[in-house]
């Protein structure tokens, strides 16, 4: 799989201008611009503006949760630890309970060459999505996230810490079924994917449409980024924010499903399937949030 430097990508008269990167010790350079970008703890890092990389996640005590409780304790609610810590207790549990309808929509799926999952968080879609796929690659922002991911996904259990109420943890652990190795993992930005186009044969974008700045800008990179009949799994509660996406940019008003159909049917794709499908995420002791989220698999042509 060709990774490209996501400072290069432009449109010009002549079409999309890429170059690819290549891997040097633990930095990735740019055959254009020689741009160089780390590969933290394993991880590559392609992101056009570095500031923006989660060095906190990559560097945090992952596997000490005393340790993470008490960073997280010693700050405020709002600050970008204990942020972290209350997400990966959040996220964390779905190995275990909460993803089960949607695990169900991700398995025995026609197998192909490569999947790529966009916003993959703490990997439960990817161990679904590795059954019936030579290679899969996951894409998140949060290196948190990413790194619980490549520990669930070599079959080791990861020790964290679970919210009991505001910032009081206790030790937990999660394990997955069984360990997978073709799975790849990359930080990047979902609206600025380090790929070349073409190079999918399905595309998987689970709860992440409400989470980007423009759900339409992601749906069209999931078609550049698409090979032809790849198959296109997305699933959203459609809980937007404020903060997170701007009033004009979410899709279908009161009906963000219809909005949702309209887009994917105006890019060309058919609609396969559709249903209504429950996903729990545990906030703690004493509260669940259950999303109905709106499931659809697509063809491209």
């Amino acid at each position: 799989m060709d990774l490209v430097c996501p400072a290069c990508r432009r449109h010009t008269e002549r079409g999309l201008e890429l170059y690819t990167v290549d891997r040097d010790g633990d930095l990735l350079r740019c055959r254009g611009c020689a741009r160089e970008y780390p590969v933290l703890d394993g991880i590559p890092v392609l992101l056009r503006d570095l500031a923006q990389t989660d060095a906190l996640g990559f560097f945090a005590p992952l596997g000490e949760p005393e340790a993470l409780a008490a960073l997280a304790a010693a700050g405020p609610d709002g600050a970008p630890l204990p942020h972290m810590v209350e997400q990966l207790s959040s996220y964390l549990p779905a190995w275990e309970t909460g993803f089960e309808a949607l695990a169900l929509k991700l398995r025995d799926r026609p197998r192909v060459a490569q999947t790529l999952e966009i916003g993959c968080g703490v990997g439960r879609g990817l161990f679904e999505l590795s059954r019936s796929s030579d290679a899969v690659v996951g894409l998140d922002r949060s290196g948190a996230f990413l790194r619980a991911a490549r520990t669930l996904l070599s079959g080791a259990e990861l020790p964290y810490a679970r919210r009991m109420a505001g910032r009081s943890y206790v030790r937990a652990s999660v394990r997955a079924p069984a360990a997978v190795a073709n799975v790849q993992l990359i930080c990047g930005d979902a609206l600025d994917p380090p790929f070349a186009p073409g190079q999918f044969g399905r595309i998987v974008a689970l709860n992440l449409l409400d989470s980007v700045k423009s759900p339409r800008a992601l749906l069209h990179h999931i078609h550049q980024l698409a090979q032809p009949r790849a198959e296109i799994l997305l699933a959203s509660p459609y809980a937007w924010r404020d903060d997170v996406v701007p009033l004009d940019e979410r899709l279908g008003g009161a009906d963000p499903a219809a909005g949702i159909r309209e887009e994917v049917r105006a890019l060309g794709w058919s609609i396969e399937d559709e249903a209504e499908v429950p996903w729990t995420l545990r906030r703690d002791a004493r509260a669940l949030s259950l999303y109905q989220t709106h499931f659809l698999r697509c063809l491209k042509p």
